[in-house]
């Protein structure tokens, strides 16, 4: 897949799947505004391309997903809230992640 392609899909659908593969051609493609070693499921990040702000992370199971976002702040707000949950996930509380749901400030 190229930058194009991520492009297109993420006009279409707010959360599109990307092959573990195609991950480092998305980051070379993007301004990497921000990126957080999450401990638990690989990297998180804020990624800007073209005129979109995108979050990339991976799931615990190494499913790389890419989120469009309404702005930076959002995805700040989004990543602020993932890092917390996972924070619990390390302490034991038991919860789970919806990896598929979608801020209602998408």
């Amino acid at each position: 897949m190229e930058a194009r392609e991520v492009i297109d899909q993420i006009k279409r659908q707010a959360i599109i799947a990307l092959d573990a593969e195609d991950l480092p051609m998305l980051i070379e493609a993007s301004d990497t505004i921000r990126a957080d070693d999450t401990c638990v499921a690989g990297w998180i990040r804020i990624l800007s391309l073209d005129c979109y702000i995108l979050v990339q992370e991976q799931t615990p199971e190494g499913e790389v997903l890419v989120r469009r976002l309404s702005s930076r702040d959002s995805a700040e707000e989004f990543i602020e809230h993932r890092l917390a949950s996972y924070e619990r996930m390390w302490d034991g509380c038991g919860c789970t992640i919806d990896y598929q749901h979608q801020p209602a400030d998408s």
